[in-house]
């Protein structure tokens, strides 16, 4: 029996909204009924209504997610929003409070989830095929906003220099990704933060630093940069017998992975197992980055409760 193609509503056309528009369309199972964008006044709420639509996108900027998907949910549509899922864990409590009710299912696009060289690595460590992980790095960084005038950024991208709108910079941009893979890879959630970023009251972060500290002990270094020229990007997994290194996934092309994503959704709501990252690792990368950004600003080691 052939799967139904599940419809998709996309909320937000700025890049990354136009990119998951295209990975919609190449996905096997799904189908794009339309876009909606905040210039076109009252087009969500019109494609909230729509008994077409079964499922929204979500891909305004993150000061918007929160309302956004607790109006998706009471329409009874599914989410797949993107990262971050919010900017607190208040409002990330309210979201899974309303998820619950309306029965619709919200997963996060934490899209290099879906890299063939994350899914090979993920089994290998939890076959302990390096042995017990001892130590473990994690860099993705670029060049060329080092410099003291910033290049002038696109209309419909120049909230990302917003703090209120963004909640950061590097920090949401690249971090919240690995936040969420250091959780994915190694199975363990993180109890441990001491975290410096170069953020003021007025900028966005440049650059981003942490240690994390999983439930097991095993530190973590984490580090994402907008301004760090000749980066070796790479994620590295020390363990006792062996080293396991990543390098493709930050020079892939994200397409492939968006598409993955969405035919996981499809496969998720038919009840398989998918790799997905779910409402729950949602709130787990914000608890995260929260809990970043007040170590970073008291500068202190903070636990995640």
């Amino acid at each position: 029996m052939t799967q139904k193609k599940l419809r998709w509503a996309v909320m937000g056309l700025g890049l990354q909204g136009n990119r998951l528009v295209n990975a919609i369309t190449s996905s096997r199972s799904t189908k794009l009924i339309t876009t909606t964008s905040e210039r076109e006044k009252g087009s969500f709420v019109r494609a909230l209504k729509d008994k077409k639509i079964d499922a929204v996108v979500i891909a305004t900027p993150n000061d918007q997610h929160t309302k956004q998907v607790i109006a998706a949910a009471r329409a009874g549509k599914h989410i797949l929003c993107e990262k971050p899922l919010a900017l607190s864990i208040r409002e990330v409590r309210a979201i899974a409070q309303t998820v619950k009710k309306n029965r619709v299912r919200c997963f996060v696009n934490f899209h290099l989830r879906m890299h063939p060289e994350v899914q090979k690595a993920k089994k290998l460590i939890a076959q302990k095929k390096f042995g017990d992980i001892a130590y473990i790095e994690m860099q993705w960084s670029i060049g060329g906003l080092a410099q003291k005038n910033l290049p002038v950024l696109p209309l419909h991208m120049r909230w990302r220099e917003n703090i209120a709108q963004a909640g950061g910079g590097t920090l949401v941009g690249r971090s919240v990704h690995l936040f969420d893979l250091l959780r994915f890879l190694t199975g363990q959630e993180v109890r441990e933060v001491r975290a410096w970023s170069n953020t003021t009251r007025t900028t966005v972060d440049r650059t981003a630093i942490g240690i994390f500290t999983l439930r097991s002990g095993v530190p973590a270094v984490i580090t994402t940069s907008k301004s760090i020229p000749d980066a070796d990007n790479r994620i590295v997994i020390y363990g006792t017998k062996d080293k396991l290194v990543l390098r493709d996934l930050f020079t892939a092309d994200p397409h492939t992975m968006y598409v993955a994503v969405f035919d996981a959704f499809a496969d998720a709501l038919c009840g398989k197992k998918t790799p997905l990252a779910t409402l729950e690792d949602g709130i787990a990368a914000v608890a995260m980055t929260e809990v970043f950004i007040a170590s970073a600003k008291h500068k202190r080691a903070e636990i995640i409760r």
